[in-house]
């Protein structure tokens, strides 16, 4: 069992067991109060059958008590009822306890002031009435006396004046502690509540501190990267543009395009990375295409990234099959195409003017699988500048993403190849548009 169960089960069994003992003490208190009931006592002092009516009325009317948390005003209402025949007011007082702490403002107003209403009368019911039918005279009267009938015991003018006196502090006592513990419980519970709600702002107002701080380390980052790489892509992307208008050789101007090109998809993708970072919606992919944007890193773009490499010279085998591009989820489009992207790269970096395998599937049924392959080369045969360019990172991301979507990840040698292989799971429902 659960903890929240566990409490909830001890609640009510704890509630239970009160509502058994205020049961017992209050049907107690209430045969004791028959003798002021009307008819309930014959000329001998003895139970009349009006008493037996009264007394079996009395254990029906304090059931009510097991339902005091619940619905209040019930035991209340049955309080009342014996009050005003004559008998105890205890089930009166437990229904304005209860009324006073679960009850909104209005309505426990309204039980106080019933409650006190029934109290008096009874009070004054009590000491108009002879001392003898006062439950209180059992506490003063001589025992073995009879205090009602032909034979009953006189009391004296001080005695009676005592009995009547007792009764008057009693039931305002009694009246007091059950409004008054009543208003005190509610208004702990009330203050409970306004130090919950507190912690919960407070809580609310440390998440949004921590939440700014995050956004003030964004920009920064994102400061950092514009001012860092967008004047050397900016660079790049004009020497290869004057390169390529100044060179006659075909290739070496073609070469030169290319990387014109793909200097300014970068700066683009740059100002997309730059913008996401600052918006903490980094990753993201843009819905709306025109002539002059780059290519955005979905599956649909996976051709067009191939023939990008190709353009700048390294032989690129592909086959590419694919299927529900509609139905896949974003985070797996994107995922696919930067496997197959940064495969390409890492092929590109440590197996220089080999040729590349690229073979992709992609269905719903089956998921995606990618496997990009280039043979092994010496470490020497490498061109240096671009094998220590990445740091190691590229295959190490590459898990990373593959992880995060539960696929499953193979890289390393395997013959006289290097192969990245990728499985990713089947999607089958329908998750974003790409």
């Amino acid at each position: 069992m659960r903890g929240h169960d566990r409490r909830r089960a001890l609640r009510i069994a704890l509630d239970i067991v009160i509502g058994l003992l205020v049961y017992v003490s209050g049907v107690l208190v209430g045969s004791l109060s028959l003798i002021g009931v009307p008819g309930a006592m014959d000329e001998s002092g003895e139970l009349s059958g009006v008493g037996a009516i009264v007394f079996l009325l009395v254990w029906m009317l304090w059931l009510t008590v097991f339902v005091r948390t619940r619905w209040p005003l019930v035991p209340l209402i049955a309080g009342a009822v014996c009050g005003l025949m004559g008998g105890d007011v205890l089930l009166l007082l437990v229904g304005v306890f209860h009324a006073v702490v679960r009850l909104p403002r209005r309505p426990a107003t309204a039980a106080t002031a019933t409650g006190a209403a029934v109290v008096v009368w009874a009070v004054v019911r009590a000491c108009v009435r002879e001392p003898g039918y006062n439950p209180f005279a059992f506490l003063v009267a001589p025992e073995g006396v009879a205090l009602t009938g032909p034979d009953a015991h006189v009391f004296s003018p001080q005695t009676a004046l005592a009995i009547d006196v007792l009764t008057i502090v009693s039931g305002a006592v009694a009246l007091g502690i059950a409004v008054g513990v009543g208003y005190l419980v509610r208004r702990t519970r009330r203050m409970r509540s306004v130090e919950a709600v507190a912690a919960h702002q407070t809580e609310r107002s440390e998440a949004l501190t921590v939440q700014l701080a995050r956004q003030s380390e964004r920009q920064m980052l994102a400061r950092e990267l514009h001012d860092t790489l967008s004047h050397r892509l900016s660079v790049i992307s004009l020497q290869s543009g004057a390169l390529e208008v100044s060179r006659d050789d075909a290739r070496a101007a073609e070469a030169a395009a290319a990387v014109r090109k793909e200097a300014k998809a970068s700066l683009e993708d740059l100002r997309d990375l730059v913008s996401g970072v600052r918006d903490g919606t980094a990753g993201a992919t843009r819905t709306v295409l025109t002539d002059t944007t780059p290519a955005l890193a979905t599956l649909r773009t996976v051709p067009d990234l191939i023939a990008s490499v190709r353009s700048t010279g390294p032989d690129v085998t592909a086959i590419i099959v694919l299927e529900d591009v509609d139905r896949a989820p974003a985070l797996l489009s994107r995922t696919v195409y930067r496997i197959v992207q940064e495969s390409l790269t890492n092929a590109m970096k440590h197996a220089p003017g080999r040729p590349i395998t690229v073979d992709l599937r992609v269905s719903a049924e089956h998921g995606a699988r990618i496997f990009v392959s280039n043979p092994s080369v010496p470490e020497q045969e490498a061109l240096g500048d671009l094998t220590g360019s990445g740091g190691g990172m590229g295959l190490i991301g590459i898990e990373e993403r593959v992880r995060m979507v539960s696929g499953e990840v193979s890289i390393g040698p395997r013959g006289d190849s290097f192969v990245v292989d990728v499985r990713l799971p089947p999607f089958t429902e329908r998750a974003g548009h790409v």
